[in-house]
């Protein structure tokens, strides 16, 4: 490896050395792991006991609909209140949705019934990645290597939506669906507790004299960059839905998940690359050619005739994603006030549920209609989105009225010898 590469790579060893940092980015992987398994879960749960796909995504999609719902209002709750006071509040009501599910499901309750227990299962889901984000955020304020972090966050989430969905499956296949979703209530009850125990990295909770006298939503910074958001979360629904659908095409169902599982891996890759190096490009300019990397790399995808074809352009076309969500997420930290990191932080997450969510009812419409094609020219239009939206909202995204001051910690950082 060379020396630039160390160096590179070297920033993420600098961060976990944080004494601070090691025990709640431990206990946010293992807390948040869940967030890839629990609608998959519930889904074969479901569907175990009822053999009907209809039912079962219903259910499965009420977890989703209303945990997107809810965490801007628990992310705000996170930053007025101590973190580990709701996270142990959350905690009870979560794991009485999660074990009332399942008992439920043993009773043969009425359906109804099934639909209101996944609601409070949703709704009591803590945004824990926001919380984590928040606290690297009051750790490493006013630095450069506030991105690093982003970006080691960012690898993690790829680690957790590639692997959780694999175990679940695998669980349900070697014994059943009613043990994935313990597994899922297990990984929540300790990776939870063991982030509301640690009091030395929680950011302070806001006196309600530093509370914004509006919404956080209504800075018009954060709603450019949230729209900006929302394309990306469509071109990821619409992503899954059109390698699958072009995979069974062409004779390969299976290969679909391959293929999904490319664009991740590159955009991993490529994300811990751009997270290390300390940029002296403006922020705002750098989505814009990130962007512009995400729209581009999105239209050769269309000429592709194959599988051997359409796999190294997966690779392509996932390469920007990553990068796009650390530069995101950099951004809205100097958007949002230092009193509502954590709500800003899950508006992010909400509005990126609800773009998944979109890109996938619109790409299974588009397949049924169009092919696997008419879904693919969908992806490379919202791809194509992003540059114009930056350039047109590109003042709105310029303004950083609550950039932080450098904190003890990241000047800390600095004095160590780390590069900032």
């Amino acid at each position: 490896m060379n020396k630039a590469l160390r160096a590179r790579f070297g920033s993420y060893g600098e961060l976990i050395r944080i004494k601070e940092a090691r025990g709640f980015l431990i206990a946010g992987f293992v807390g948040r792991y869940p967030i890839s398994m629990r609608a998959l879960a519930v889904l074969l749960l479901v569907l175990a006991a009822h053999g009907s796909y209809a039912l079962a995504g219903a259910v499965g999609s009420t977890v989703t609909l209303t945990n997107a719902a809810t965490a801007p209002m628990l992310g705000r709750l996170a930053d007025r209140r101590r973190q580990g006071g709701v996270i142990l509040g959350t905690l009870v009501v979560h794991a009485a949705g999660v074990a009332g599910l399942l008992l439920l499901v043993q009773l043969d309750a009425p359906v109804w019934t099934l639909f209101v227990a996944a609601a409070v299962f949703g709704a009591s889901a803590l945004p824990l990645g926001s919380l984590v984000r928040a606290r690297w955020a009051a750790l490493l304020a006013g630095t450069p290597r506030v991105q690093t972090a982003f970006a080691l966050e960012a690898f993690n989430d790829d680690i957790i939506y590639l692997s959780g969905p694999v175990i679940v499956t695998s669980i349900t296949a070697a014994a059943s669906a009613k043990a994935a979703t313990i597994l899922v209530l297990v990984l929540v009850l300790v990776g939870w507790t063991a982030l509301a125990v640690q009091r030395s990295s929680e950011p302070k909770p806001n006196l309600p004299s530093e509370r914004p006298s509006q919404k956080v939503v209504a800075e018009p910074g954060l709603r450019a960059l949230l729209l900006i958001t929302f394309v990306l979360g469509v071109w990821l629904g619409t992503s899954n839905v059109a390698l699958v659908a072009f995979a069974q095409e062409h004779g390969s169902p299976g290969f679909g998940g391959v293929l999904i599982g490319l664009t991740v891996l590159s955009g991993s890759v490529c994300g811990l690359t751009y997270g290390g190096i300390t940029w002296k490009v403006d922020v705002v300019k750098r989505l814009l050619w990130v962007g512009l990397v995400l729209g581009l790399g999105s239209l050769p995808l269309l000429v592709a005739h194959s599988l051997w074809l359409m796999a190294p352009l997966a690779l392509v076309a996932g390469m920007a994603i990553s990068p796009m969500l650390i530069t995101l997420y950099s951004m809205l930290g100097n958007l949002v006030p230092k009193s509502s990191i954590t709500e800003g932080f899950a508006w992010f997450a909400s509005v990126i549920t609800f773009g998944i969510s979109a890109g996938i009812a619109a790409a299974g419409y588009l397949v049924d209609y169009a092919d696997s094609f008419g879904a693919l020219l969908f992806l490379a239009g919202a791809g194509c989105a992003v540059p114009p939206l930056v350039l047109s909202t590109r003042r709105l995204l310029s303004r950083t009225p609550f950039a932080e001051p450098e904190s003890p910690a990241a000047a800390q950082l600095v004095d160590t010898g780390a590069p900032a």
